[in-house]
């Protein structure tokens, strides 16, 4: 046999159609890509809590938290390195009564937690000039 008539070992991707290229070539990118995600180290979860606190009802607020779920419920919060609480309050009592106090959720559709709480004081958490933190 010559070595015009020998057998590749490998096989030839100019005889696949297009559509199985695109669909190994995605899979190749998707696999190295996901690879590349093990390389960036995992960042602390922000402690601070940033952006506009929505109005739930009478004195409770709402706010989207970046937080890991697994931690969020042993997190405190803390209004200029006060504590508030308790914690797991009533939403109704956070409502009605407020004073710090606060309760994290989650709920089945979403993932990411939201922590719904009062100021110590019943004012508004987005005008009165206090600072919020999870620990």
């Amino acid at each position: 046999m010559t070595t015009s008539q020998k057998k590749l070992p490998f096989f030839k991707f100019s005889s696949m159609p297009s559509s199985m290229l695109v669909t190994i070539g995605s899979t190749l990118f998707a696999l190295t890509a996901s690879g590349f995600l093990y390389l960036i180290p995992p960042q602390a979860p922000d402690p601070w809590i940033r952006g506009v606190f929505r109005l739930w009802q009478g004195h409770a607020y709402v706010a989207v938290v970046k937080y890991p779920l697994a931690q969020i419920q042993s997190a405190r919060l803390y209004e200029n390195d006060k504590p508030l609480g308790p914690a797991n309050s009533d939403p109704q009592d956070i409502s009605s009564k407020g004073h710090g106090l606060y309760k994290f959720y989650r709920q089945q559709d979403e993932t990411v937690p939201v922590l719904m709480f009062s100021s110590s004081d019943n004012t508004d958490p987005n005008t009165n000039g206090r600072k919020y933190r999870l620990e």
